[in-house]
């Protein structure tokens, strides 16, 4: 019986990591992202005036 808790465990802590990691994953892209955008931005703010 004991085997069988210990198994149940280790099979949800593998499910919790196979959701939470890709999750974890995706945030980080998606706030870098913001960041670059906004960088992105900025940039093509001063190439416009420069031509201007």
């Amino acid at each position: 019986m004991n085997v069988l808790k210990m198994l149940g465990v280790a099979l949800g802590v593998l499910l919790a990591a196979m959701i939470i990691i890709p999750l974890v994953v995706l945030a980080g892209l998606f706030i870098w992202l913001k960041l670059t955008e906004e960088a992105d931005e900025e940039a093509l703010e001063l190439e416009q005036d420069a031509s201007a």
